[in-house]
This record gives C-alpha cells, structure tokens and sequence, in this order.
C-alpha cells in the first residue's frame, strides 16, 4: 500500500502487532515501510526478531531479541507472548513520510530493501504465516 495511504508508522507513536505462525528459525519480514533510502522494517533473521528505522541513510537505529522466537503461533509486539523480548527507542523520527514512491507491505519488502541485514535477500518474504495485522496508535 502506498505510504501516502498507510498508517503513520513512522512518525507517530504506535504499536504494530502480528499474530503469526512462525516456524524454528524463521525468516523474512513482518513488515516495511519506505524503502533503502528511508523506513522501518520489522523482520526475523536466523529466528531473531528485529526491528530497524532508517532515518533517511543519516542514522539507522537497530533493536534486537535477545532469544530466537520459539516455533508456533505468537502474538508478536517486540514482545512474543506477552513477554519483552526487546527494547529501545528511536531517537529522532522522520519529520512526515519516508518516501513518495514505496510503500508498506506484509510478509514481504518488496520495494527497495528497508534493512541492511537483509539487503542481499530482498525481498526477504516471509517463511512462516501471518494470521493477522494490527495498528494502535497511543495516545
């Protein structure tokens, strides 16, 4: 979906939460918005949950899980479960969007990778299943 038309991930606080079916050692991305050039991507790698915003290639902030998800159906929020699985901030946010030509996509990045963990892989699809997404915007 284009940014233009996608929730403000990038410069409102929010809370994104995927209820998934995640297989051991799962790989691939949750979700990205924008692109190399600016964005955010949530994304398994080797079973590490990881979550990276790209302040428009001036400052890249990372936050990673300490463990590997376990296999099965998760309720993921950098928390797996109810429990936190990894912490941190962004301290500066992209004043309004990231990019005029890419968008948000689910279980895939498929326009200019967001995260240079996985830039050799892009579009880096999802191996596991993603039931259902949800945006909160916090007041």
């Amino acid at each position: 979906m284009p940014e233009v038309t996608a929730p403000a991930l990038g410069n409102t606080l929010n809370v994104v939460t995927i209820d998934a079916d995640i297989p051991a050692n799962a790989n691939g991305v949750l979700y990205a918005l924008g692109g190399f050039s600016g964005g955010l991507t949530c994304y398994v790698k080797d079973g590490v949950l990881s979550y990276e915003y790209n302040l428009f290639e001036i400052q890249r902030t990372e936050i990673k899980a300490r463990d590997k998800l376990p296999a099965g159906r998760l309720k993921v929020v950098l928390k797996i479960n109810g429990q936190e699985a990894a912490s941190g901030a962004v301290p500066v946010s992209a004043p309004l969007a990231f990019t005029a030509n890419d968008g948000l996509d689910f279980g895939i990045d498929l326009g200019s990778p967001v995260g240079l963990e996985y830039y050799d892989q892009a579009p880096f699809k999802f191996n596991g299943q993603i039931e259902q997404a949800r945006v909160e915007y916090i007041k």
